[in-house]
Order: C-alpha cells, then structure tokens, then sequence
C-alpha cells in the first residue's frame, strides 16, 4: 500500500469534513439570528396595550426578527409617445407636451413618471357584476397595455364610490410592485372598472438597481406598532382603529430625500419598512432598521 498517498488522502478528507463541519454550525447560527422570535409573553403585553388604546387586531402580530439589505431604486420613466400609442393607438392628439388625447380617452403623464389615463365615454351607471369579473377585466386591460408583470400583486379591490368617477360606485384595484416577494412602496398600479371596462389607471412604479450596504437586523413587528400608534391613533379619531394586514419590506421615503416632492427626484433609497394596513384601507409604514 502507498501509505503516502493513503495519508494525504486522509489528510484531504479531514479537511473537507471540517470545512463542511464549519459551514454547517456557521448557517445554524446564521438561520438562528435570522428566525429569533419576540416572546409570547411580550406579544400579550403589547396586545393588551392595543386593546387599552381602542386598537383591534385582525391579525396575529409577526413574531420574526428579521435582517435586510437596503436598495437603490429608481423611477420608471415613461415615454409620452410610446406610451400614448399603446393606450390611444396611432391618431392621437398631442394637447401640449404631457397630455395626448383621443376621442374621448385621455393619457397624461406627469413628471415622465405618474401614468394617469382616462376613459370617459363609460358614463353607463352598470359595474362589473362581482370583483372576480372586475380582477379578470383589470388584468387583461394591464397585458395589453404592456403594465401587468410577474412583479405586480393585486393587494385589495375597493367597490364605491370614487370622487374622480362620480357619484356611481365602481371597482379600484390596488397592485403593489414587490421585490423578492416583499412590498416595494410606494409604487404601483391602480384601476378602476366599471361596467366590462377599465376606466382609469394611475401608475408609478420603481425599478431595483442595486442591494445597497450591509443586511441589518429590523426592529420588531410590536416595536414598529408602539412607534407609529400615536399617529394612527390621532390620525383615525373618527374611526374604528382595526389593524387587518403588517408585513416587512422596502419603502422608498421621499422624506428621507433633500427633494419635497416625486416630481423632482429620480432615484434614491428603499429602507427596510414596516407596512401597517388598518381596514378602512389607510396604510402607514414604519422604518424598520435599529436606531
């Protein structure tokens, strides 16, 4: 036997066991940062805080701590003539440099990044006979019109009435854009259906361009609500308070920016974000790094 070969065979081996050894308990403790859990205990104490300040939950409150990147994004830019030919086809009107119009369809695009379109000849007091209808109208509208993509999730469907369209109730569904399964705020895509067509679209929408820094731990669900309850609170005063969705993404806050306001900034940074829906549909987002 060549007990030289044999030893650096031996040799070879036992350091690949180590490095597989090392590997193993490094991604243990890994998955264990990524999965520690608030305790039970903590939970019931913050519920019943929620439960003392007029809050209900319709939720079960999210025990995870979890660690994020940040990310750089961008606004998409729309182009006004390529744009304008999708939605009003090729004999369209140019009202000034923002506004294109045909018959009674009318595209506007703001700032080269908000979308708004409008439909009104539908003045028929009919709507879509249940939301299954409205959701199968709204996506086909978005395909042909080159807006529904694998990164577009249908997040709620509102029936009433919506000042912009009259006094007759009609359909508005809600897309939010997500990033690896996560909420990408605020960029989205709204429509708004009535009878078997699609009325009125409003769009904005970001575009990932790079993971940015180092993954951070995220404060805790029941931090983010003790945060952000004063202002809930004050904010509904008039309402019932009911807490129906809470999930961790990425939002992209423009007070964060030396820029006032989306029609001067092009691009910035989405922070890892709490996102509180309460269930008269007003939405609230908590940033979610350790201070």
């Amino acid at each position: 036997m060549d007990w030289s070969k044999a030893k650096n065979i031996l040799i070879v081996a036992f350091i690949i066991t180590n490095i597989f050894l090392i590997y193993t308990v490094e991604k243990d403790v890994y998955s264990r940062e990524e999965l520690e859990l608030i305790s039970d205990e903590y939970i019931k104490n913050v519920e019943e805080y929620l439960t003392q300040k007029g809050v209900e939950l319709d939720i079960a409150i999210p025990r995870e701590i979890m660690s994020l990147h940040s990310l750089m994004v961008k606004y998409k830019i729309w182009d006004g003539i390529e744009m304008a030919e999708v939605f009003l086809g090729n004999n369209y009107e140019v009202i000034n440099n923002n506004v294109y119009s045909f018959e009674e369809k009318e595209l506007t695009i703001l700032s080269n990044k908000k979308l708004v379109y409008r439909n009104f000849a539908s003045d028929t007091v009919k709507y879509a006979k249940d939301e299954e209808e409205a959701i199968k109208i709204s996506n086909k509208f978005l395909k042909q019109h080159h807006l529904k993509g694998k990164e577009l999730q249908l997040q709620q469907i509102y029936f009433g009435v919506v000042e912009d369209f009259g006094t007759q109730p009609i359909y508005k569904l809600v897309y939010n854009q997500v990033y690896e399964n996560r909420f990408l705020g605020e960029s989205y895509i709204h429509t708004y259906v009535r009878h078997k067509e699609v009325v009125g679209v409003e769009t904005m929408l970001l575009e990932y361009e790079k993971t940015y820094g180092q993954k951070k731990k995220l404060i805790p669900a029941t931090e983010a609500l003790l945060r952000k309850m004063s202002d809930i609170i004050q904010d509904n005063r008039d309402d019932e308070v009911v807490i129906s969705e809470m999930e961790v993404g990425y939002y992209f806050d423009l007070s964060n920016t030396n820029f006032t306001t989306w029609h001067t900034i092009e691009s910035g940074t989405a922070f890892p974000s709490w996102k509180i829906v309460l269930k008269n549909g007003k939405t609230y987002y908590v940033e979610a790094l350790k201070n």
